[in-house]
């Protein structure tokens, strides 16, 4: 699914309206389709509150305010309109006011009547936020905060139509005191705020609506973010074939663990093991060896020479690489410990590696102490860093990466030509050579767990061992780890949940998507 900014919106819309649909039209479209959903949601449980306060701002998205005002009055609702910020000024908002006042709908002004605006408001079982829409940028006025901050005290079921007032339609950020909504009504497309946290939040359960703006208009946009629906994921997903064998399924190699780390290299070899591949091999410092091999049946074994400080030695190397040359997909780093071994083996792997590499945890770390080995691949690369690592690769810190996730993925991915999951609230996948960025809309803080990270590099590898392009593969496979973390936290709890605990569910998750 297609997330659209606001300027890619205006153009859509502009489109729309060059090839004969008007924006009285769509604006009446949106409106009406607005308040059909609204009624839907109250309805359904039979909902009795019939006091609505409709609150529009003096722009389009007021406009659209107008339409559902009318249309609930319609449908026998008790309907006062808020006017938040003055009369409205576009031509297609003041023709629908009009309209609204035509039937008698009762107006209050804020601006020149607070108290009753207010006490509209606090009387009110259902508030309807039409103030900004997808143009807000910048800070709330004191005198809009003091109105924000009574919708959001109301115990009124509250609806936004479009985005929630307060929240910046490009970002996952927000201002303060913005809106929070219970429902958010996106116009024609999901934005980028429906799904990039902390706007998301304010965001509510999300429903979209066709106002009747044909296809071909959205395809003149060339729009470069993306989210995923479970069907879509679904879709990404090669056929197993019923003459198939464990050869066909692709063969992992993870190389990961340590003496101090030996459940980083059990979860993500059983990931990979349970994510449908046909062969994971786990190579490990052979001190592993019996904690290891108590917990893992299915997997091959590499136990390989360790350093004293019982992570892989660069002695290994060989044999490693002798082994890596019949795999379709290898996986280093998670618990590998960071030294100067583990930085060599890193660079060795690869460098000289023949399938797909992902790297993940300490691999990302070895390959911050001299980024330019990613240009030695001669083969797909995928990295997942969680912020901090992203900070140690790129040099720039936490808070300049979070203020612009999407911009950090997508520069990275360009620059070295990987592919790039950058984990975190909204997990921002990009690949080099190509500008469409998927941002994952799965997941909860159940995954803020050590042990999670590794649960998902597994999966990745899996996914491409079995034939998967990297960028789908991490892309299915983030979408997966987040409802796999829904999941689970629905059946145990978010704060008690395990990644041991999803590994578990794993299989049950993965038939959602067969």
């Amino acid at each position: 699914m297609r997330l659209l900014n606001a300027e890619e919106m205006r153009q859509v819309e502009q489109h729309a309206a060059k090839f004969g649909l008007s924006y009285q039209r769509m604006m009446e479209n949106a409106g009406a389709a607005s308040a059909r959903n609204i009624r839907n949601v109250l309805e359904k449980g039979q909902n009795k509150r019939r006091n609505v306060c409709v609150v529009c701002g003096k722009g389009n998205n007021g406009g659209d305010g107008f339409v559902v005002a009318r249309k609930l009055n319609e449908n026998g609702y008790a309907v006062t309109l808020v006017l938040a910020n003055g009369y409205p000024q576009s031509p297609e908002s003041v023709y629908m006011y009009k309209t609204a006042l035509e039937m008698s709908i009762q107006t209050v002004w804020y601006d020149a009547d607070k108290v009753k605006s207010i006490q509209t408001i606090r009387n009110s079982d259902v508030i309807v936020d039409c103030i900004f829409g997808f143009g807000f940028y910048g800070t709330v006025s004191d005198e809009l905060a003091m109105l924000f901050d009574e919708i959001n005290r109301s115990p009124a079921v509250k609806f936004s139509v479009d985005v929630p007032s307060g929240v910046y339609c490009d970002s996952g950020l927000r201002a303060d005191h913005a809106v929070k909504a219970d429902y958010t009504i996106a116009i024609s497309s999901l934005k980028p705020a429906h799904v990039m946290y902390p706007a998301a939040e304010n965001c509510g359960n999300i429903i979209v609506v066709n106002i009747g703006i044909p296809d071909e208009s959205f395809g003149f946009v060339e729009n470069t973010l993306y989210t995923y629906s479970p069907k879509e994921i679904k879709g990404l997903f090669p056929e197993r074939s019923i003459t198939g064998n464990k050869g066909t399924f692709g063969h992992v190699m993870c190389i990961c663990g340590s003496r101090n780390m030996v459940g980083a290299a059990y979860l993500s070899t059983e990931a990979a093991l349970k994510s449908g591949a046909g062969l994971v091999t786990a190579a490990f410092p052979e001190c592993m060896y019996i904690p290891l091999s108590s917990k893992l049946t299915e997997s091959l074994m590499l136990p390989l020479e360790a350093n004293p400080q019982g992570t892989l030695s660069a002695k290994c190397i060989p044999t490693l690489l002798e082994k890596c040359e019949d795999c379709d997909a290898i996986l280093i780093g998670c618990g590998l410990g960071v030294n100067d071994d583990t930085v060599k083996i890193v660079e060795a792997v690869i460098s000289s590696a023949k399938c797909p590499v992902i790297i993940d945890a300490d691999g990302i770390n070895a390959v911050s102490t001299d980024i330019n080995m990613l240009r030695k691949a001669a083969v797909p690369i995928v990295l997942t860093p969680h912020p901090g690592e992203m900070s140690r690769l790129i040099k720039v810190s936490v808070d300049n990466i979070q203020a612009d996730r999407v911009a950090v993925a997508r520069n990275f991915a360009e620059s070295y030509l990987v592919t790039l999951a950058l984990k975190g609230s909204n997990t921002v996948v990009a690949t080099g050579g190509s500008d469409k960025i998927f941002v994952n809309s799965t997941g909860n803080t159940g995954l803020s767990k050590g042990g999670s990270g590794d649960l998902l590099a597994g999966l990745i590898a899996g996914f491409i061992a079995q034939g998967m392009t990297p960028v789908k593969a991490t892309s299915a496979a983030v979408y997966i780890h987040g409802y796999l973390g829904e999941t689970v936290s629905a059946q145990e709890s978010v704060r008690g949940m395990l990644p041991s605990d999803m590994l578990y569910s794993l299989p049950k998750v993965l038939a959602d998507f067969e």
